[in-house]
């Protein structure tokens, strides 16, 4: 199911609770969802690669500042920065890096799931970007490798591999 599909059918509030009550964890039992307090200090992630022959890979960082613990608690400022490389040696094939990011709304009530991506077609020459959003309960993440277009397919963005988490708000 795609972001846009969580939209329209609705995650309710009870829901949203409970998974911020219960970490992201690895095998290893370690909790691996990225920053788990707004305190400031940037946390790395990845390097992630796309599937299959890992013609993409996205890296960084994510700082979270500030924590708002309304109804559904999320961070006051969140930045996202990294590095996205294309590693297909065709110049019809980007690297993508897919951002889900679940902003809350000012009363605190409601999560709307929004998309930001990063392409880079230029061969082993990375992109550097970082973006900001405010209110943030939860960062996911899928790379692909892909032709070059405005925006990912849904090949992307659907489907397996499942989204990496990057972050959930703490509680």
């Amino acid at each position: 199911m795609n972001h846009g599909s969580r939209t329209l059918i609705g995650i309710t509030t009870a829901t949203l609770l409970a998974m911020a009550a219960i970490p992201a964890t690895s095998a290893t039992g370690a909790a691996d969802a990225g920053p788990r307090t707004g305190t400031g200090a940037p946390l790395t992630w990845g390097p992630y690669y796309s599937p299959g022959a890992k013609h993409a890979r996205a890296l960084g960082t994510i700082t979270a500042t500030g924590e708002d613990r309304e109804v559904i608690p999320s961070a006051a400022t969140l930045t996202v920065s990294g590095k996205v490389s294309d590693l297909a040696r065709s110049s019809r094939t980007c690297g993508w890096a897919v951002f889900g990011i679940a902003t809350v709304n000012a009363a605190g009530t409601r999560v709307t799931w929004k998309r930001h991506h990063v392409r880079s077609c230029t061969y082993r020459t990375p992109k550097t970007f970082s973006f900001t959003y405010h209110r943030v309960y939860q960062v996911e993440l899928k790379v692909c490798a892909e032709g070059r277009a405005a925006k990912p397919s849904i090949q992307c963005t659907a489907g397996n591999p499942a989204w990496k988490t990057l972050y959930i708000s703490p509680h």
